[in-house]
């Protein structure tokens, strides 16, 4: 198992914390880190979480004034899956993930077409299943 110190220590200081949660453990980084912490998370030799798993978004708009997004990473090397777990407001883009991870490429379309965040970098930032849609986000929080 990968434990928290050495995650702590290959992402250096963009960590704010970890959260063990029923057995699940969240990373939690600040959304500007995105791109370099997933490169770095996938690529190191100590954690090597080549597979994204799942992605998806919370809307805690109403509590927080934020959006929370959810990584799930595998290392199957180590037998290991964690949550990285990004911050962002309401009207931010986030970086996408697709350089790293191809099959982000479904899982950040279809964020953006339930909750209208944006993803930089994404190469088809089009909606998945709501394109009679214009300006509706069927999970936005009203």
């Amino acid at each position: 198992m990968i434990c928290d110190e050495l995650i702590k220590e290959v992402l250096g200081g963009v960590v704010s914390r970890i959260d063990s949660i029923n057995g699940n453990r969240y990373v939690h980084i600040n959304s500007e880190s995105l791109l370099k912490c997933m490169s770095i998370l996938s690529s190191s030799k100590g954690t090597q979480f080549l597979a994204l798993t799942d992605c998806f978004a919370v809307d805690f708009l109403k509590e927080k004034g934020v959006f929370s997004v959810y990584y799930q990473l595998r290392s199957y090397e180590f037998d290991t899956t964690i949550f990285v777990v990004t911050d962002m407001g309401a009207k931010e883009q986030i970086q996408s993930l697709t350089e790293i991870f191809e099959n982000a490429n479904w899982y950040e379309r279809e964020i953006f077409d339930m909750f209208g965040i944006k993803f930089s970098g994404h190469p088809n930032m089009t909606r998945l299943f709501n394109e009679n849609l214009v300006d509706e986000f069927p999970l936005l929080k009203r």
